[in-house]
Parts: structure tokens; sequence; C-alpha cells
């Protein structure tokens, strides 16, 4: 009995010392919006866009469990700041909300573009625009932007309804994404009537989650991002979508 005894006292401090197998990693729920090319949902309410299918293929390589679903813009960035496993994309990041989330990728990137009434005179800078009102919406990062620098933004709840606004002339300019308002244009037969006149900025889009997510988890999603880019799968799904990166 002695020697039962020794043996457990011998042992217990190393299988107490001894490295917990980690935890295995809770479901993400992958929040965005409707913001196409990148991200939207089908006719049957599917979540699909060039984003979304370069996200779908990240987790699979990654073993990961997920679900996407399509939401507000302003729930998705408060859920995914706010509530442990939750990510949002397409995010932009920017410095103000650098702190906020965990990153991963780039995804895509996205050109802000002016858009004007047909005919419109070309801008070479934004400095051009004065104090007329530009149009966009309520949580994107273009209002963060223009605002911080002084410009008169007026923000919709919903990008689709700006085209309306410009033409009957409640805003002089709408700024979006220019992928962004040319396939807005297309779905409401206007690329006519609208057009962009200026390039004036270009920011990198990512999944952006919440701070709680694993530092490990990061690393391997971002660098499974970049094996996906330098194998070329990334342009396909853009290709397949009718665009180039």
């Amino acid at each position: 009995m002695y020697r039962w005894l020794l043996i457990l006292l011998f042992w217990l401090p190393m299988a107490l010392a001894a490295p917990m197998p980690p935890s295995p990693i809770k479901p993400l729920t992958l929040l965005t919006e409707s913001y196409p090319p990148f991200n939207d949902a089908d006719s049957a309410g599917n979540p699909t866009g060039i984003s979304t299918h370069i996200v779908t293929l990240l987790m699979q390589k990654a073993g990961l469990s997920y679900s996407i679903t399509v939401v507000p813009w302003v729930r998705a960035i408060t859920l995914a700041k706010t509530q442990a496993n939750h990510c949002v994309f397409s995010m932009s990041r920017t410095p103000e909300r650098e702190a906020s989330y965990q990153w991963i990728g780039p995804l895509v990137y996205n050109d802000w573009a002016l858009f004007a009434k047909v005919p419109a005179d070309r801008l070479d800078r934004l400095e051009q625009i004065g104090q007329r009102a530009i149009g966009s919406y309520q949580g994107d990062a273009i209002v963060a932007y223009l605002a911080s620098r002084g410009y008169n933004v007026d923000a919709t709840v919903k990008d689709e309804l700006n085209p309306d606004k410009l033409l009957v002339g409640h805003i002089a300019y709408w700024a979006t994404g220019k992928l962004i308002g040319q396939y807005i244009l297309r779905q409401q037969g206007r690329q006519n009537q609208i057009e962009p006149i200026l390039v004036f900025n270009r920011t990198e889009m990512y999944l952006a989650c919440h701070r709680s997510t694993p530092e490990a988890l990061v690393s391997r999603l971002n660098a499974l991002i970049r094996e996906m880019r330098q194998s070329g799968e990334i342009e396909r799904i853009y290709l397949q979508a009718g665009y180039s990166p």
C-alpha cells in the first residue's frame, strides 16, 4: 500500500503540471451587410458576393464552424465589437477602428469615389467641392473620413437612397465605393445618369473580429489569406464575379 502511495505522490505533481488541451474554438458568427458586389444576399436570402466567397473559402480551409448573416451595418459592427465569437466584414481598417477589433485580411480593396449627376466636370482633388453636400450612409467609414476633414456630409440609412437624392438635388455629390456605386447604378438603371468623377482614397477591407478572438487563430487566418492571394484563389473569385482585383 505504501508503495502505491509513494508512486501516486511522485506522479501527481507532474500530472497537475501537464498542460491542458486547448479548448475547442466556438462557432464564429460572421455578420455582413448588403454592400454589393463585395457582400450581399441573393433572391433566396443566402449570403453572396466577392468578400463572402473569400470568407467562406477561408473558413473552410481553417476547418472552422461558422455562420454568415446579412444584417444592417450599424448592428453588424456593434455586435462584432461587443460580443465574443462575432466578426464583421467587409470592414475598412481605419485608425478610429484599429483598437476595437482583431483584423484578418485584407480580403478586398475598395476605391472611394465621388459620383455626380451627368454631365459633370471631373475633379482633380477633394478640396474642390468646398461645402457642397455629400451623400453617404450611416456607419460607413467614408462618413468619418469626410466629416473629420470638415466636409458637409449628409448620411442616410441606406446607400441605395443616395442616387435619388443626387438626381433631385438634395446632395451635390455621392461618396461611396467605386464598384459599389457602379453596381447600385446598374441595378437601378441609372448608369447613364450618374458617373464617378474622382477617386479620392483606397482602403483595405477586412474581416474584423471581437477583441477576445485568440491571437493564434487570428495569425492562422491571416496566414491562410496570404496563401489564398499568392495562389491566385482570390483573383479567381473576383473574375468569377465579373471584376478584377
